[in-house]
């Protein structure tokens, strides 16, 4: 791969002189975030007015588009013999993750949550969009709600993420659903990985109980779901109590959905890579799949890309961390492919009314 040239946008002017530049994107974080470090000449005052607080920002890895947002936080530092200052921001998206929702009447029925997404989003200028079809529901503003509580809500509900895109909206994402060329292999473009093998949240069965706003009967009244992990060998059952309008159908997706998600995240990973691209040159991006190779982190699989760090400073020049899970944590399928260790196992049985 050629080299990454990280530039930021401001106030009309091109920047590409950095001591450091980070930017995050991630499956769970509605606005992308970045950090930047920059030297700062002693008594000057241009850089304070460029990247002052407020100020929007545009960020690229070459041609393409990372994030566009706001600065947060302009932090100068000083001392006898050198001037910096650290500038953190975040994507447009922050203002509906910061500001409360308002509405005329704060109720919907019969809306999906992208639909009570856009009403919400659209003075801030934010639009929201799902990979696939989300169910209608009815939902009633709580005063001082954020935009972003009520939709990630709503949309955990049915089993999706909000997550930040490059142009500041947000997307509900079909986890896995495109891949990543070439793949991530010990002793090959593996920099650096650790895994985490974690079981304390993990459970043999999972039963999920709740009750319809209206109606009468078991079905409305006495709704239960049971999803079993055949991989935890021990008794170990949860019970959720859903607080919200449950369906039979529903209480099962959520059911499945709990034990497939603790199943993925029971087990991480976290690797570095040379670059910000995969082998075809494509940015990588959260959401989508790669294959991954290391013996000693015991992965040999398809992994989902949950997080990524693009980091660019004088040490390791252009890098990138990818925070990974096992795709069924996002609802994925079991990879056929799938040769890692045993401890990656899970169930993948439906979830049952008994």
């Amino acid at each position: 791969m050629g080299e990454e040239i990280v530039s930021v946008v401001v106030g009309g002017q091109r920047f590409t002189a950095f001591l450091r530049a980070q930017v995050r994107a991630s499956m769970k974080e509605a606005a992308r975030s970045f950090r930047l470090e920059l030297a700062a000449e002693l008594g000057a005052t241009a850089t304070a007015w460029t990247f002052r607080a407020g100020a929007q920002v545009s960020i690229y890895a070459n041609d393409d588009l990372l994030l566009v947002g706001y600065v947060d936080r302009y932090r100068p530092r000083i001392d006898a013999t050198d001037a910096r200052v650290a500038v953190e921001g975040r994507s447009k998206a922050a203002d509906i993750v910061d500001s409360s929702a308002e509405h005329e009447t704060g109720s919907f029925e019969a809306k999906t949550p992208v639909e009570i997404a856009n009403e919400l989003a659209a003075p801030f200028g934010i639009t929201f969009a799902a990979d696939g079809d989300l169910e209608p529901v009815d939902y009633q503003i709580t005063p001082g709600e954020s935009v972003f509580r009520a939709v990630e809500k709503l949309a955990r509900q049915q089993g999706y993420t909000l997550m930040g895109e490059a142009d500041g909206n947000v997307r509900l994402p079909k986890a896995g659903s495109k891949r990543h060329a070439g793949g991530i292999i010990e002793g090959h473009n593996l920099k650096s990985g650790e895994a985490d093998h974690n079981w304390s949240n993990r459970h043999s069965k999972y039963v999920v109980r709740g009750q319809r706003a209206t109606g009468s009967g078991p079905d409305s009244l006495e709704v239960e779901a049971i999803a079993r992990d055949a991989g935890v060998g021990r008794y170990r059952p949860v019970i959720i109590v859903e607080q919200d309008d449950t369906t039979p159908a529903r209480a099962r997706k959520t059911a499945r959905n709990r034990r497939d998600k603790a199943a993925g995240r029971a087990l991480t990973a976290t690797v570095t890579v040379q670059g910000f691209r995969d082998e075809r040159g494509s940015i990588w991006q959260p959401g989508w799949l790669v294959w991954v190779e290391s013996d000693f982190l015991q992965i040999r699989q398809e992994m989902l890309i949950e997080t990524v760090d693009f980091v660019q400073d004088g040490v390791g020049g252009s890098e990138t961390k990818l925070g990974l899970v096992d795709p069924r944590s996002y609802g994925g399928k079991k990879n056929k492919g799938n040769k890692s260790g045993e401890a990656w196992e899970q169930s993948d049985d439906e979830a049952t009314d008994e």
